[in-house]
């Protein structure tokens, strides 16, 4: 049972700096989810699962031989601090320019690699905020649901696998 909780306390652990690093330093790396619907739900998943997490380690302090008293401290406490996350998404990263913002308006592939239909180059419009942007991206597949996007200068160059899609 010992392992168990441990487990638990490092999941719990891992799920709140992976919040911390989303919401902090998320723009720079590359990584992103191929699909726009669920790359739109995510932040508020991974805020619910961090709210959870710190309850939880709030929860899993709680001893039996706690007085009544110590154990309802221990629960108020734990729920006052899980809705931290919530705080932060709703009350300050939500209203931010940050990359879990964008809404994917559209994507046009412009060049694909034929030595690799993994690698492509695309102009990807999106929203921010009420305006309507656009990058130049290349853009990997890794998985179905996971791509590497990088920004992108288009030059031109001779003996490339790049090709025009037509």
């Amino acid at each position: 049972m010992k392992l168990f909780v441990k487990i638990l306390n490092i999941f719990c652990a891992l799920i709140i700096v992976w919040f911390l690093v989303y919401f902090l330093r998320g723009e720079e790396f590359s990584l992103r989810f191929s699909d726009r619907i669920f790359a739109s739900w995510f932040p508020q998943i991974l805020v619910f699962a961090t709210g959870v997490s710190v309850y939880l380690l709030f929860i899993l302090q709680i001893k039996s031989k706690f007085q009544w008293w110590k154990k309802l401290l221990i629960l108020v406490l734990g729920f006052i601090c899980a809705t931290i996350p919530f705080l932060l998404y709703h009350g300050y990263f939500q209203y931010q320019d940050g990359f879990w913002n964008k809404k994917n308006v559209e994507s046009e592939i412009l060049y694909f690699n034929s030595s690799d239909n993994s690698e492509t180059i695309k102009i990807v419009e999106y929203q921010l905020n009420e305006e309507t942007k656009s990058d130049t991206v290349f853009s990997k597949q890794i998985t179905p649901y996971f791509e590497i996007q990088n920004p992108v200068k288009i030059e031109k160059g001779e003996n490339s696998g790049w090709k025009l899609k037509k």
